[in-house]
């Protein structure tokens, strides 16, 4: 029934940690920072500005300043000097680059408002994953132990990522209704894994 699997994520969740468990158990391709790769590709652009774009929405004064490029008033050229390439264009790359994954199917794709891009798809089973505050501060702690303040940090990442589908899908991504499955992962990496894994290979009598 389903061969893709998207996983939404809260910063801090170890929702990337529980795709790749399930992109291992299924033997599927586990789909996460090649799509930077790719959208650099795309977009010829340097991929460490690509990584700094991801999952980011145009501010509103870079649009504006977009229209003037048109307007011949100012001259904009994006994010990167000399080309045309913006982070609007970033997002439609990424798109496109999910697409391509679905195609393929037997896939796990990580973050980027892929539950957006393939909400009509039949095939997707779509998954959120998060957790408790304390829960979330304890891994970025060890992701970034030089960090000075772990919840601001929490809080800025998933609001960039919320800014990100809301402002190119218009979907709240904690809204339940875009997910299949909503899991705690304060249950263990394993185990979330696992129940993602048992649903996908469920059979019907």
């Amino acid at each position: 029934m389903f061969n893709i699997v998207t996983i939404a994520r809260e910063y801090g969740s170890g929702g990337a940690d529980i795709g790749r468990k399930v992109a291992e158990l299924l033997g599927w391709e586990f789909v996460d920072k090649q799509i930077i790769e790719r959208v650099a590709t795309m977009g010829k652009v340097d991929a460490s500005w690509a990584e700094e774009a991801d999952e980011h929405s145009s501010a509103w004064w870079e649009r504006v300043m977009k229209g003037f490029r048109y307007g011949g008033l100012w001259s904009y050229s994006g994010e990167v000097a000399g080309t045309d390439v913006d982070r609007d264009a970033l997002q439609q790359f990424t798109a496109r680059v999910i697409e391509g994954a679905a195609k393929e199917g037997k896939c796990v794709i990580i973050g980027r408002g892929a539950q957006c891009v393939l909400r009509l798809h039949p095939h997707v089973f779509h998954v959120l994953v998060y957790a408790p505050l304390a829960e979330k501060v304890k891994r970025i702690k060890l992701r970034h132990p030089y960090e000075r303040d772990s919840q601001a940090l929490l809080h800025r990442i998933d609001s960039e990522r919320a800014h990100y589908t809301q402002s190119y899908y218009g979907h709240d991504w904690s809204d339940r209704r875009l997910y299949h499955l909503c899991v705690n992962s304060t249950l263990g990496i394993e185990v979330c894994a696992k129940v993602i894994e048992q649903i996908i290979d469920w059979k019907p009598d």
